[in-house]
């Protein structure tokens, strides 16, 4: 039998020689959000802790460099933090005040207890992989940016079927038509491709997922990529292109998307009593034994 080595050691999420600054980002459409901040904001002075809040609902860059931000609301919530954030890469815990909360992960009644994890330096995190695109038209690059969960290039409605040609380190690979096609990272997996008929990745794989939309043809699957390497999707119709959900605008004929890896990452801060299996379960009904009747 094989000794047990000597326990993991987790990285600091807090400053060591400064106070550390909580950003506290509250979606303004949740009324439970506000008087739950106002709780948290309490728990983190008695810490020595400074706060600031942002009830905005913006999508405008943080221009504040806290060093910890907890977001109230659902997974939305936290995608837009996710950009807002930008290159910087600061542990993010999101309070879940939505229906599903695969990123949120922490229930209102945990808070507390998964805060006094971070400040004893014991919180488990999952570091999550992002993914950048870009659109090129006429030789300009029109679009780039980078995304948590997915992209979406979709017909435009009324419209015919959507022709999409894949292109792999610049060798063709197929043409499909049909609505459209969703490009995940693991982390959105358990998003649109899941419910678009795609598998689920562990959050932990740097991992792409090509889901067509509604493919006019029965041979077109799925597709499971490397995420540290290129590939291009060519449309031959106007589209619409969304990212985590954000309207990015519409696509021309004619114009091509690179995507590949991304240098930003999240930290995601997680309930060690609520890891990701667990939320499949608890979520998704994910591996239930059917019951009687």
């Amino acid at each position: 039998m094989t000794p047990a080595g000597p326990p993991l050691k987790r990285k600091p999420l807090l400053p060591s020689l400064k106070v550390p600054h909580f950003l506290l980002v509250g979606d303004p459409q949740k009324p439970e959000a506000a008087p739950l901040a106002r709780q948290i904001q309490t728990l983190l002075l008695e810490h020595k802790a400074t706060v600031s809040m942002d009830f905005s609902g913006s999508y405008e860059p943080i221009e504040t460099k806290p060093d910890f931000v907890i977001v109230l609301g659902g997974d939305g919530a936290i995608l837009a933090v996710s950009h807002r954030m930008g290159k910087r890469r600061v542990p993010v815990m999101g309070v879940n005040l939505g229906k599903v909360g695969f990123l949120a992960s922490v229930s209102a009644s945990r808070v507390a207890d998964v805060l006094e994890l971070v400040f004893e330096g014991k919180a488990r995190t999952e570091d999550r992989a992002m993914m950048s695109f870009a659109v090129k038209r006429d030789g300009e690059v029109v679009v780039d940016s980078h995304v948590l969960n997915e992209i979406v290039v979709q017909r435009v409605a009324k419209k015919n079927l959507l022709t999409v040609d894949f292109v792999d380190e610049g060798r063709h690979v197929c043409t499909w038509d049909g609505d459209g096609v969703i490009v995940s990272t693991a982390t959105g997996s358990t998003a649109y491709n899941l419910s678009a008929g795609g598998p689920i990745l562990a959050p932990s794989l740097d991992a792409l997922v090509i889901q067509p939309l509604a493919p006019h043809m029965l041979g077109m699957r799925s597709l499971v990529l490397r995420a540290d390497r290129y590939f291009t999707l060519k449309v031959y119709q106007q589209s619409s292109l969304t990212s985590d959900g954000h309207l990015e605008g519409k696509l021309k004929a004619g114009d091509r998307i690179r995507i590949g890896p991304s240098r930003r990452r999240l930290e995601l801060v997680v309930d060690p009593q609520n890891r990701f299996y667990a939320r499949l379960r608890s979520k998704l009904h994910w591996g239930e034994s059917p019951g009687p009747g």
